[in-house]
């Protein structure tokens, strides 16, 4: 009889570790399946940032593109402008002005275009070619436009996100009246939050 009970009890403790085995294999399932979760997870944010981060290198990239202007191509373009200056005003005040206005037309319809600014020393040869020549000029109209050229420098579309979005107006409004997308618009707003 107790060889019968040993017997028996082996058995069962067999079918207790057979049980505990299995038990333990889908436990260590469990843990490979959430380790690979966190996993999945660190990498997803990983990538996450990293292209948010190349995102925004890029913009910036773009950014300084759009505001960079070949420095011979100012000079080149500065030199003919002076030297259509001193030719207009050589000319007559009058054709100088109606060329001035044709000019500013043609910019206001050209506003894609980059800005060309003129440097000090071209302007300053002009004037004093202008001096000898012995022509007369209104100087305050030319300050005037001067200064109005100034104010109508084109500004950056991350300027312009940054300027609605204090003016109140969300993502959605700044990125229809743009025309851009809604999250470009909120990247913009998050980096300069």
């Amino acid at each position: 009889m107790t060889t019968i009970l040993i017997a028996v009890l082996f058995v069962l403790q067999l079918l207790s570790f057979y049980f505990i085995i299995i038990l333990n294999t889908k436990l260590a399932k469990f843990k490979d399946l959430e380790n690979k979760q966190e996993r999945l997870m660190r990498e997803m944010d990983d990538t996450i940032s990293l292209y948010l981060a190349d995102m925004k290198d890029e913009n910036n990239r773009l950014i300084q593109e759009l505001q960079a202007v070949p420095k011979a191509e100012i000079k080149t373009h500065a030199v003919q402008q002076a030297e259509e200056i001193v030719q207009h005003k050589e000319q007559g005040y009058k054709k100088s002005q109606t060329k001035v206005e044709e000019t500013e037309l043609a910019a206001t319809n050209r506003a894609s275009e980059p800005r060309i600014l003129v440097s000090k020393n071209i302007v300053a040869n002009a004037y004093s070619r202008q001096q000898q020549a012995g022509v007369t000029v209104q100087t305050t109209s030319q300050a005037k436009d001067v200064t109005i050229k100034e104010e109508l420098k084109p500004i950056t579309v991350e300027q312009q996100v940054v300027q609605l979005a204090k003016q109140g107006k969300t993502a959605e409004e700044i990125a229809k009246q743009l025309q851009k997308g809604k999250t470009e618009i909120e990247l913009l707003l998050k980096f300069h939050s």
